[in-house]
């Protein structure tokens, strides 16, 4: 049983960084990245107001596996070169806004999405990667599944690393995807109803792993981690091994099995989790699980600010009485007493279902969550 020790506190400087979905279009999902060039104006000018007005120093993006491609739902398969398969337009894209980062002077987290993580003949009737479906590649069965996929991130990694001018402006490169929905956390959590997903998903991770390290030469960051606060259903009974163990299957797969070690970890942070209602700490269990020095390397990702109350429902989160201005202080808090090596907010700006954004969809900031990002950066110097 894992405890429920207090926190420990720890000095740092960390990372300051936003999701970056600017919204130059009325569809909130607009790929503005496969039609950059027309947008690149904008983007480096939201870019400089980010650095002046937020003291921002990093910005995360999403690099979806359909946008790569010559022909969405067509992935790679293995064997293939790069410009079989490869919408290189696009990828030229990305490495533009690398170096557009870097003239703003501020860093990327660039998250490679990949849907094809277990075979869609499992869990077929949740998977995305199944024929039929116009966006996403059909997820094959194993071991071609990730063969292909290794060789995607991989591909993407070089070639973008070798088109940007200033690549060490990317902080690091994430390998991501859900096989359910695309852009999201990797299902790397135990489910006793479902243990063949687990099973799979072990597999494709230590086959893919040791080739996305290899890749171009900035750091790796971990596939992002889910601590699960459910209070309902399937979670309701569970306790705080089963919730973070998504944390003790990763580490055991990268560090323990594979002795590969990400140079970062990424991890979702949720307000009010240390302690909880349970009483855990879980900030501390999942620095306990991921070893001696691992809080100066952990990124602690998709802080909720304004428009994210109604995501504490249901869960065993404490903070319940609070303002949203209060969840983030309490989130960026946590990361600087830690020594946590960065953080980024979901998200940059509204869009026109969400208000989760630290600007709005006008365009115009929102003044009380700009503060505290500043008054949190001028903390730490």
């Amino acid at each position: 049983m894992l405890s429920s020790a207090p926190p420990t506190q720890v000095a740092h400087r960390p990372w300051r960084g936003v999701y970056f979905n600017p919204q130059f279009e009325k569809d909130p999902n607009f790929a503005w990245l496969l039609y950059y060039p027309g947008y690149r104006d904008r983007v480096r000018k939201a870019l400089r107001e980010l650095k002046v007005r937020g003291d921002i120093n990093l910005v995360d993006i999403f690099v979806l596996i359909p946008n790569t491609l010559k022909t969405p739902a067509q992935g790679n398969r293995s064997g293939e070169a790069i410009e079989e398969w490869a919408n290189l337009d696009f990828l030229k894209n990305v490495s533009q806004f690398v170096d557009d980062c870097h003239d703003a002077s501020i860093d990327v987290e660039l998250d490679l999405v990949d849907n094809r993580w277990i075979p869609q003949s499992i869990d077929s009737d949740q998977h995305i990667g199944k024929p039929g479906n116009p966006w996403w590649p059909t997820a094959a069965e194993e071991p071609e599944n990730y063969k292909a996929a290794a060789e995607w991130y991989a591909a993407v990694i070089g070639y973008v690393e070798a088109h940007a001018q200033h690549a060490n402006s990317v902080a690091c490169w994430s390998m991501m995807g859900n096989y359910h929905w695309g852009a999201a956390e990797p299902v790397l959590w135990e489910n006793a109803d479902h243990p063949e997903i687990l099973r799979a998903t072990e597999r494709f991770v230590k086959a893919v792993w040791p080739s996305f390290c290899r890749a171009g030469r900035r750091p790796k960051a971990s596939p992002i981690l889910l601590p699960i606060f459910a209070d309902s259903g399937y979670w309701k009974s569970r306790g705080p091994s089963e919730r973070l163990s998504g944390f003790l299957n990763l580490h055991k797969w990268l560090a323990l099995d594979l002795k590969m070690e990400p140079d970062y970890w990424v991890m979702s942070t949720y307000p009010g989790c240390n302690p909880a209602k349970d009483g855990v700490y879980y900030l501390d269990q999942i620095i306990k699980i991921l070893g001696p020095g691992s809080a100066a390397r952990l990124i602690s990702t998709d802080l909720k600010s304004v428009g994210h109350n109604s995501e504490r429902e249901h869960t065993i989160l404490s903070l319940p009485d609070v303002d949203e201005a209060a969840m983030l202080r309490w989130q960026l808090g946590a990361c600087n007493r830690h020594g946590f090596a960065g953080w980024w907010i979901w998200a940059y700006q509204d869009t026109p279902e969400s208000k989760s954004g630290i600007r709005k969809l006008s365009g115009d900031w929102k003044p009380e969550v700009v503060k505290i990002i500043r008054d949190n950066a001028s903390s730490r110097r």
